[in-house]
């Protein structure tokens, strides 16, 4: 289980032969102890196999049983060995204590690295406004010259597309970064952000030798940013290095329970997954650096089968990437201690739910590489992990129904005098102590958290403000379990019968409560089955009512529990009482000033404004066709219908396309130079009303620079770094 290959660079001489074997024996060997433990008492409560009626039913329930705790032990070990680890002051071979002794960073000189943001119709501000911060921040720490940024954009909507180019041209005007800041907007969005990235790869990836992967919500410090290529440097069998995101500027209740769990229990997780994975860690596909050439050469994405001979793309790319990576005999690291990695979580439990389905289909097409050939340890380990975070859910419901129906039968036979009911039996002992072990488990993570807390309570807003956080937390998350194992089941369901879905934009702006009809909608019948369930357990099955009542009663709290946490006024007033604080809000890190602001601008006419310059404004328009390039020019029958488009777009407005005939309009420079010259030339009479702004003063992003769109918009094709 060593996943050190033969030629490891320093590690090997500055960590001792047998440190992981030794690691990992102690790992699973309290994993499997924990595991054996809760069986046992299970096997005893279901009466043995001396027992009546332990037939196939039992047996099921058994199995189904080892399978749902070995994933609450497997979390607690983590939990207790990132506890231990915290409790020695800090694990001495964590990435950055380990690359620190390896090689001092001031002798190291920072090789080409790209920075590099996929996009698809984000809200604009928020995502040049990271840049920015980011920019300033790297400049900062005054070894900038050899980080490059580049924002991949996939955006379908023409509006944004249009504000983003502007937005693009401003931020490198305004920090005078032409040819250190590029856009891109790809023609063809084909596989998404993986597909995006290995475009990019392909491209220019021969350019740089890191590049640092980050998503649309991420933020990197400019100190952690030169940390990562200095770590690189230092050990040459790093392949990946990803950071620890705290989950940042939270206001809708739901966010903010949720990064305060993070913040309060998360480190600990990441020092215990630490501890057995060591260099075989995991890969989340963003804040993150690889190495460029061993990802181009071994780890490009392989389709999978499908639906008769349908071949899919696979979705959650990062955590096959990381296996791939490995097998080539690179390491993959958890730096979980370096500061200054940040993201933003969704705005409330309806969006995190879309993006658990992505997830989870993404994560259920890994069960085919748990065959593949040449695979470490550690990387079958994580995608184990993976399937089973979304598959219990499904075992969990069925343990649910079984031990209902078991417990119906008991107590049908028990009444008809065919069975001899004894309180106090060997069976009764064995489910109280098996109750109180596996809540132990659960609840071990959260103690292990809060006791951590509390040498930091100043950070989480003081000592009764932490506790009273923290036992709400746990309320929120006792609560939220049996909702999401609903809605888990169901999407393992649907993607186990081919249901695909496209992975689509996150919604990431908190602009306000989810209106109360949609709640109703998407959680009612929850709530329904709840209440329905509770009714029928009291008036059936009485003698099982209260084992059922957490499960019910959370079913019942669906509605209520998806609304009041998914708007602001609740989050801003927890805020306001200093519940739920994080480190973060106290002291607000440099690289986060002002994104809260940018993060829910809405402007409703702000985008359209954007289309308005690109044909309207002399300098949008000849940025827009700078940033075209050189594309093929359209005859015949294409070229006819564009121009109709165009009619229409003058004449009636942007409403008038749909969203696909604005980008084929955009998208070809014929047409965008004759929308400029029609505008300008044509009587107001001919004009749609939406056209009439554009007769008014220059816009703002105009401004004086003398940087040329023409000659600075494109990729970096003539310099090498």
């Amino acid at each position: 289980m060593n996943d050190q290959p033969p030629d490891s660079p320093p590690p090997a001489v500055l960590v001792p032969r047998d440190f992981l074997p030794v690691r990992r024996s102690l790992f699973f060997g309290l994993f499997f102890l924990l595991v054996a433990a809760g069986g046992w008492l299970m096997f005893e409560s279901l009466g043995g196999l001396g027992g009546p009626g332990f037939g196939l039913r039992r047996l099921f329930l058994l199995v189904l049983f080892v399978l749902l705790f070995s994933q609450i032990a497997f979390g607690c070990c983590l939990a207790f060995f990132g506890f231990l680890e915290w409790m020695k002051g800090g694990d001495a071979y964590e990435a950055s204590q380990l690359f620190r002794r390896m090689a001092p960073a001031s002798e190291l000189t920072l090789p080409a690295t790209a920075v590099v943001m996929p996009i698809c119709d984000e809200p604009v501000a928020r995502v040049f406004g990271a840049i920015r911060n980011m920019w300033r921040s790297l400049a900062a720490t005054g070894r900038s010259g050899s980080f490059d940024f580049f924002v991949l954009s996939d955006s379908k909507n023409p509006a944004v597309w249009a504000a983003e180019e502007q937005a693009w041209f401003t931020l490198c005007r305004e920090e005078e970064a032409f040819g250190r800041i590029f856009y891109r907007k790809r023609k063809l969005s084909t596989h998404g952000k993986s597909g995006n990235i290995a475009d990019f790869c392909r491209r220019w990836g021969s350019r740089y030798r890191y590049m640092v992967i980050l998503d649309a919500d991420s933020v990197l410090s400019g100190r952690l940013l030169t940390w990562l290529v200095e770590a690189m440097e230092a050990n040459p069998k790093a392949g990946i290095i990803q950071t620890m995101p705290r989950l940042v500027q939270g206001r809708t209740l739901f966010r903010r329970l949720q990064q305060f769990s993070a913040s309060l229990m998360g480190p600990l997780f990441a020092a215990g997954s630490h501890y057995w994975h060591f260099a075989g860690g995991p890969y989340w596909g963003h804040n993150a650096i690889l190495r460029l050439a061993p990802f181009l050469a071994s780890c490009a994405l392989p389709d999978l089968p499908g639906p008769g001979r349908l071949r899919l793309h696979i979705m959650s790319h990062d955590t096959v990437e990381a296996a791939l990576m490995r097998r080539a005999g690179y390491q993959s690291w958890l730096a979980y201690a370096q500061e200054g990695s940040y993201e933003e979580g969704p705005p409330n439990l309806t969006e995190s739910l879309g993006r658990d389905r992505r997830w989870c289909q993404g994560n259920l097409q890994h069960f085919w590489f748990l065959f593949a050939p040449g695979l470490r340890f550690s990387s079958r380990i994580h995608v184990i992990a993976g399937l089973l975070s979304y598959v219990s859910s499904p075992l969990w419901l069925s343990f649910l129904g079984l031990t209902t129906w078991e417990a119906y039968d008991m107590e049908r036979f028990a009444a008809l005098g065919a069975l001899v009911r004894r309180s106090g039996s060997l069976a009764d002992r064995a489910a109280a102590e098996l109750l109180g072990f596996t809540l132990l488990l659960l609840f071990l993570p959260k103690l292990f958290g809060l006791v951590r807390g509390l040498f930091q309570r100043r950070s989480f807003g003081g000592l009764f403000r932490l506790v009273a956080s923290a036992f709400l937390e746990i309320c929120f998350s006792a609560i939220l379990a049996p909702v999401l194992m609903l809605f888990f089941s169901r999407f393992v369901l649907l993607a186990s019968f081919g249901r695909q879905i496209p992975w689509r934009t996150q919604t990431r702006t908190e602009e306000g409560a989810l209106p109360f009809r949609g709640v109703l909608r998407d959680y009612g019948p929850i709530s329904l089955a709840g209440g329905v369930g509770l009714g029928l357990a009291a008036r059936e099955m009485p003698f099982f009512f209260w084992p059922l009542f957490p499960i019910l009663f959370s079913w019942l709290c669906a509605v209520p529990l998806a609304w009041l946490t998914s708007g602001a006024r609740l989050g801003d007033l927890t805020r306001r009482t200093g519940l739920f604080l994080t480190p973060e809000e106290k002291n607000p890190p440099r690289e986060l000033a002002g994104l809260d602001r940018l993060e829910n601008e809405a402007d409703p006419a702000g985008i359209p404004k954007g289309l308005l310059a690109l044909v309207a404004d002399p300098y949008a328009n000849a940025l827009h066709l700078a940033l075209l390039g050189r594309r093929e020019a359209r005859s015949g029958r294409a070229r006819e219908t564009l121009e109709a488009l165009e009619e229409r777009l003058l004449q009636e407005g942007p409403g008038a396309l749909s969203a696909r005939e604005l980008r084929a309009l955009l998208s070809d420079a014929a047409a965008v130079r004759s929308l400029h010259a029609s505008l300008w030339s044509r009587p107001r009479s001919r004009l749609h009303h939406f056209w009439e702004t554009a007769f008014a003063p220059p816009p703002a992003w105009q401004g004086s620079g003398r940087q040329s769109g023409e000659t600075r918009g494109r990729m970096p094709t003539d310099r090498v770094p």
